[in-house]
């Protein structure tokens, strides 16, 4: 017997019904502090924007499924997003992504393939795999 098709309109469904809420952090402005030393580029503080929450299913994803041990990767804390591909370009331009009170790693920040992006075979939807900032 053959396996069931997942179609595209019981996909969407799922993901109106089982989605949950990540806070996306945008850069915001770099302000001088007190001890402002324009030769040394000291005294910024950053400040993010208020956070843009976008709807996402996520996924564990175990350590042997994702990378290479030989890799040196982190091998815990790995997460699979699945979310619509208009809020890709809002992940991939963001500062801080949090998701359950837990912060990932962004793209601008990731070394050694911690964010990688993947097309899903549903039309609209974009597949992310982010990893822990505070794992490894």
């Amino acid at each position: 017997m053959s396996q069931p098709e997942i179609t595209q309109n019981f996909f969407d469904e799922f993901f109106r019904k089982y989605r949950i809420t990540a806070l996306v952090f945008l850069r915001g402005a770099k302000t001088r502090e007190d001890n402002f030393d324009p030769f040394r580029e000291t005294g910024f503080v950053q400040q993010n924007q208020n956070p843009l929450p976008v709807k996402i299913l996520t996924k564990t994803i175990s350590p042997n499924s994702l990378v290479f041990r030989e890799m040196g990767l982190t091998e815990a804390g790995a997460l699979q997003i699945i979310l619509q591909d208009k809020d890709v370009t809002l992940i991939k331009n963001s500062e801080k992504i949090t998701i359950d009170n837990i912060e990932y790693y962004v793209f601008n920040q990731a070394v050694g393939n911690k964010f990688q992006i993947f097309p899903t075979q549903f039309t609209k939807y974009s597949k992310i795999i982010l990893f822990r900032k505070d794992v490894g």
